[in-house]
């Protein structure tokens, strides 16, 4: 969940004063890059957030998360924008050591404690990228989680969007077109959230390389082939935020319209500033709230780039001193299959930035980031069978590539940065890699059972509920089950 505000209705007065206030505080962040403030960290932080899906016992969404929030009472578990979804947040920790194995095991205790609250409901709790079994009828303001944040998020984009419904058309295996009243359709898509924390000096370098690296990790974590029973992309969830939220913003020099929910308009030249100068000047103020805060909290800075879906978002950290932290949130990577699996995307979304980031020969250079946005798109609707350009001027099936050419390159990168070498084997050469080599990801196996079975999305479900609270690697699930 976002940060939460104090008020769902807004005038001009408001809009001038908090756009005042945006100005004053990217002043402030300008001069804290100038002087190279940001915290330098001994060892780069990393954390994730994981949504997650509310259904009763036959796999049909139930918007019980109030109840559900309340039962659990853990500040680790917070809303999401409907009543039938939820969110973990991990504690951030030093990558290194044991880092993934400690992940693993906290992650997965708490979303076992979650299921069995769920159970205890008469729920089941489920982390999948879109849930086969929503309809569009159930995406309604009625199931709308009870917070000023998402009723003024949607007053202000329908008023923006002059109450125009959202279309959602989409063209797979087979052909979706739908309208939408409200930003409702956004909560038909759950994500997991990396942040990784970087000095000033490897900013720029880290937010390009997480933006090469989206391609991949959208085949690799694909988990959403399907929405309102059809059969569609296999990464389905990218479109659909990005056409639930569909505000157009300033021309890129291309012609293109910015849009609110993107890969971004370009790659990083200097620092990660000139994103939140994009943000001043270049998109619409969603939550003109005001605070009563110093400016170096950054509040309205903060709370205006939260509304900017940048699929790597560039974010602001204050630690109680007052001391402010450089934060990338990767935003692609779909939610579930299992715990090991989140884990092991997460794992393998550093090691590959890490390596990219860190390559002697740029690979911004040698990579335009218009073909990153085709390799990205292509990686949604294909996933591992997608062909993608690369640095070295050749179409590559991605599922080759990365076997080929980057899998060793992110274990090497990951044993840089001090991970024990027993963890880089844990999720990379025993999960990833036989992933990848089995073609397997969670996209693929509904798919495939959907082809055993038939589109009998109860069934699916079910059996995929088994497998995720056995904690089993998606790779090793049997779809004739």
């Amino acid at each position: 969940m976002g940060q939460e505000i104090a008020s769902t209705e807004f005038n001009e007065a408001d809009e001038e004063e908090f756009r005042r206030r945006l100005r004053e505080e990217t002043n402030i962040l300008n001069r804290w890059f100038k002087q190279g403030r940001f915290e330098v960290p001994e060892s780069p932080m990393c954390g994730l957030e994981l949504e997650g899906w509310l259904t009763d016992s036959d796999f049909v969404p139930a918007p019980e998360s109030e109840a559900f929030l309340t039962e659990v009472n853990d500040e680790l578990v917070v809303p999401e924008i409907s009543r039938f979804n939820f969110e973990l947040n991990s504690i951030p920790a030093k990558i290194g050591n044991t880092v993934f194995s400690d992940l693993n095991r906290s992650l997965s205790a708490l979303w076992k404690r979650c299921t069995r609250q769920a159970e205890s409901m008469g729920l089941r709790a489920i982390a999948i990228g879109s849930l086969p079994t929503i309809r569009a009828n159930m995406l309604t303001l009625e199931h709308i989680y009870p917070s000023k944040r998402y009723f003024a998020l949607n007053n202000r984009v329908m008023e923006l969007r002059r109450n125009q419904p959202t279309v959602l058309s989409l063209e797979g295996k087979e052909v979706l077109r739908v309208s939408h009243p409200d930003i409702m359709l956004e909560a038909a898509a759950t994500s997991v959230q990396v942040h990784l924390q970087v000095a000033l000096a490897e900013g720029k370098r880290f937010f390009n390389a997480s933006t090469i690296a989206s391609p991949f990790m959208a085949a690799v974590a694909a988990n959403s082939p399907f929405l309102y029973g059809k059969a569609l992309w296999s990464e389905t969830r990218i479109p659909i935020f990005e056409q639930a939220v569909n505000l157009g913003s300033f021309r890129n020099l291309d012609g293109s319209v910015a849009k609110r929910v993107s890969l971004g308009n370009g790659y990083v030249r200097e620092s990660l500033l000139e994103l939140f100068l994009e943000n001043l000047d270049g998109y619409p103020v969603l939550l003109p709230d005001n605070y009563d805060r110093t400016p170096e909290e950054l509040s309205h800075l903060r709370l205006h780039n939260g509304t900017i879906w940048r699929w790597n978002r560039p974010l602001i950290g204050i630690s109680s001193d007052g001391t402010p932290h450089l934060r990338i949130e990767h935003r692609v990577p779909s939610s579930g299959p299992s715990m090991p699996d989140v884990v092991a995307n997460t794992a393998f979304f550093l090691g590959l930035a890490t390596y990219l980031a860190r390559m002697p020969e740029v690979p911004e250079d040698r990579l335009s980031f218009a073909a990153v946005k085709r390799n990205f798109f292509q990686a949604c609707k294909y996933g591992l069978n997608a062909e993608i350009e690369w640095i070295d001027g050749k179409v590559w099936n991605l599922q080759r590539l990365v076997l080929d050419e980057l899998i060793t390159p992110v274990e090497e990168a990951l044993a840089s940065l001090d991970v024990d070498q027993d963890d880089i084997y844990k999720y990379i050469s025993r999960i990833m890699r036989p992933r990848l080599i089995s073609g397997q990801n969670g996209s693929n196996w509904q798919r495939a059972y959907v082809n055993t079975h038939g589109p009998n999305f109860q069934r699916l479900l079910e059996a995929y509920y088994q497998y995720q609270k056995q904690d089993i690697p998606v790779h090793e699930w049997r779809s004739e089950a």
